[in-house]
């Protein structure tokens, strides 16, 4: 893995040939040519829309083959309803992302119990220890709905908020000074006075993170100027903006305009107050035919997960001033993939570990295939928690970067949903090494978290004799 240094001279050439891109958005350079690196095409794709909170069966699945642990595609249908303005926010995380297999020195098939005791502590001062859970925007502008969480969070293991500020329609949940979000329809007034919402969770003790989903934003990419999309990747077939099998579309990872507009979202936020940035659809696209996909604008000195790491780059440069923690979320299987393979999605778990002081890997059991520690039965999401964030933790590098999982908040393909089902992923992301966890559910529905912390307070209560 190249230095941070030995990267930040790549993008001086980079930005130059960045800006005869820009002048000339036609060009592209082949990265293969330059490199010698891989073609995309030659990656093993995986891919499926899963909705973590819908009753839809998924556009595809992932099965794995016995005999190898290599996942193997199987193709279903779908149709995507349309979603209702109220609820844009529903489908976030919903993605499946495609991944290259893992090969034998990392099957998915491997034993859990093979696992380390013992997982070395030294994550860096950044990497904050919290639990939260994940608050939509029209949850976080509802001042009722977040006082009733507040109370909610006393006594319980939950400290903090990981707040929708730039969601995955695009939308901002308040009104940026940025000419581009105005000009793109990002605006809204959802939460009135960030700071003012910041504050008050610190009032209350509690932890204010904002989460920023970078690359799938379908008001940026739809935004025209003169009969042209500038900031969308595009479709090489028809020259209008690329779209995914749900029909939503992509702002254009490869171009720097877009990571300017993403820093100062990032800028405005650090200036709310807010102690954590989280970045989501931190990746290029995947769920749908990729390989129409056309960059007008490209960066190819770089390769997908050298763009990724970029961005983190630029990120660390603004908020380093501010000792604000830097987030990355990860598809769920990103820890289990080494460092040689083809990232066609960007996401290579060491490069991004380089940057952000937290990584946040998906580690849902309904958006892994169902053979999948399916030895274990109503254990199963134990063990893949457990050894998801274990693998992570053990790649801190030199950043020491701490890894917080999401866990599984909604009943979506899980049979043993319940309070022993939330009990064990807060477990398995203790052992596994976790600087903490963060419930994910699109609704913001948690009562059954609620009853599983309350069932786990009283049966610690009895083993004390307390009352």
């Amino acid at each position: 893995m190249f230095s941070f240094y030995r990267f930040f001279i790549t993008q001086i050439a980079g930005a130059c040939a960045f800006c005869v891109l820009v002048c000339l958005p036609g060009i592209h350079l082949s990265s293969g040519q330059l490199l010698g690196k891989p073609d995309d095409s030659s990656s093993v794709n995986i891919q499926g829309a899963f909705l973590p909170d819908g009753s839809q069966e998924p556009d595809s699945a992932v099965s794995t083959d016995s005999s190898s642990g290599v996942p193997v595609l199987e193709e279903r249908s779908i149709v995507v309803p349309a979603v209702p303005e109220p609820v844009l926010d529903s489908l976030a995380h919903a993605d499946t992302v495609s991944v290259p297999g893992p090969g034998a020195e990392d099957s998915l098939g491997a034993d859990s119990t093979r696992l380390s005791l013992e997982i070395e502590p030294g994550f860096n001062l950044l990497a904050l220890r919290y639990n939260g859970i994940y608050l939509n925007a029209g949850t976080a502008g509802d001042s009722s709905r977040i006082e009733e969480l507040i109370e909610r969070c006393r006594g319980t293991p939950v400290s903090g908020f990981v707040i929708d500020m730039k969601d995955d329609q695009g939308y901002l949940s308040y009104r940026s000074n940025n000419p581009l979000a105005s000009q793109a329809g990002s605006n809204t007034r959802r939460v009135g006075d960030p700071a003012a919402l910041v504050q008050h969770l610190h009032d209350s003790g509690l932890i204010a993170c904002a989460r920023v989903v970078a690359f799938k934003d379908p008001l940026l990419s739809t935004y025209s100027e003169n009969d042209a999309y500038p900031y969308a990747v595009l479709d090489s077939a028809t020259g209008f903006p690329w779209r995914q099998n749900n029909g939503e579309t992509w702002a254009n990872p490869q171009d720097n305009r877009v990571h300017d507009y993403l820093i100062a979202v990032v800028e405005e936020l650090v200036s709310f107050g807010f102690d954590q940035i989280q970045l989501d659809y931190l990746r290029f696209p995947s769920d749908g035919d990729v390989s129409t996909c056309f960059y007008p604008v490209a960066i190819d000195s770089l390769n997908k997960a050298e763009i990724i790491s970029f961005l983190l780059s630029r990120v660390r440069q603004v908020i380093d001033t501010t000792r604000v923690s830097l987030a990355a979320d990860v598809f769920g299987w990103v820890p289990w993939l080494h460092e040689d393979r083809d990232y066609w999605i960007g996401q290579d778990y060491d490069l991004i570990a380089e940057y952000a002081d937290v990584i946040c890997p998906m580690l849902y059991s309904s958006h892994f295939p169902e053979s999948f520690k399916a030895e274990y039965g109503p254990l199963r999401a134990y063990h893949i928690v457990r050894e998801g964030t274990e693998k992570a933790a053990m790649r801190k590098g030199s950043h020491r970067t701490g890894v917080q999982p999401y866990i599984q908040g909604f009943r979506w393909q899980e049979p043993h949903f319940g309070t022993d089902y939330f009990l064990q992923q807060m477990q398995a992301a203790t052992e596994g090494g976790a600087v903490g966890w963060i419930v994910w559910n699109a609704k913001n529905d948690y009562s059954a978290l609620w009853e599983a912390l309350s069932a786990k307070s009283l049966s610690s209560q009895a083993k004390t004799g307390q009352r």
